[in-house]
């Protein structure tokens, strides 16, 4: 929100943009890759580490489109995801094992499903597939529709052969391929944006480093999403915070706009003073 002559305006042209990265490990409660797959593609899948069945086929209308994506001439059982997962969880012994890294992928709401699974897809094929990566991308979309986003689960060891290789790339650790990896996903999204001739585009850098004076906002987080829905609790206080947060962030910005008016008008009067004299 900004004054200008006349009156307040409104500025629109950013979307949302996130490309956060987890590991998914044993250490944490037990985590399972096999109850992961299930529940970002939507299916009933069996652990065989654990004897335990995850069926999330319920929720199949949630998942628009998922798919498998592996380096070229990957054996047939990469393309199963019980296969897949399976032999993920088999070759970990660890208790504290790591077993898959994760992205989270806003997608613009602006484009359409196809464009926005595509967009993924391509990034996920570039950027960590040709690393040597087998990866599986789901596309969400929320009843409201007004958070779509893809979950991307990638392996965290490369194929030799029929199997998994037997020591992890360090080099898929390193937080400079990070850092390209969001960068990178920011060009893709502005890409598809201007393709499908939309005027939003993302920006990868923190508010701080774009001289945005803004507090970062929250993010509320599946547990206080679910106490919600179940009706736990009705107003979590994840969800208040960020109202909070939005609150503070309008009122910066309608002080800073109130000083540009003054400012302005300010201006104006000097310029006719001088004018007159």
């Amino acid at each position: 929100m900004f004054y200008m002559e006349g009156g307040w305006r409104l500025s629109w042209g950013m979307a949302i943009y996130r490309c956060e990265a987890r590991i998914i490990s044993r250490e944490k409660r037990g985590h399972s890759v096999v109850a992961a797959s299930a529940y970002r593609a939507g299916l009933k899948l069996k652990d065989e580490h654990s004897g335990k069945t995850h069926d999330y086929s319920r929720r199949s209308k949630g998942v628009v489109e998922t798919a498998i994506v592996g380096p070229d001439n990957a054996p047939g059982w990469v393309h199963d995801p019980g296969q897949l997962w399976n032999k993920v969880e088999a070759g970990e012994k660890r208790k504290d094992a790591q077993l898959a890294r994760e992205f989270i992928l806003a997608v613009p709401k602006e484009l359409s499903a196809e464009a926005q699974f595509q967009t993924a897809l391509d990034w996920a094929k570039k950027e960590l597939v040709a690393s040597g990566m087998i990866t599986e991308i789901s596309l969400h979309h929320s009843k409201t529709g007004k958070n779509p986003h893809v979950h991307v689960l990638c392996t965290m060891r490369k194929l030799d052969g029929e199997n998994f290789s037997a020591k992890k790339p360090r080099e898929w650790n390193d937080v400079k391929l990070l850092l390209h990896q969001r960068e990178s996903w920011a060009d893709a999204v502005n890409a598809a944006l201007e393709k499908a001739g939309r005027p939003e585009r993302v920006d990868h850098r923190s508010l701080k480093d774009r001289g945005i004076d803004q507090l970062p906002q929250p993010k509320i987080g599946k547990e206080a999403t679910a106490m919600k829905r179940k009706g736990i609790l009705s107003d979590p206080e994840r969800f208040k915070a960020v109202r909070e947060v939005k609150m503070m962030n309008e009122v910066k910005a309608m002080m800073k706009a109130v000083l540009s008016r003054h400012w302005f008008l300010a201006s104006a009067n000097a310029l006719k003073t001088r004018e007159t004299d």
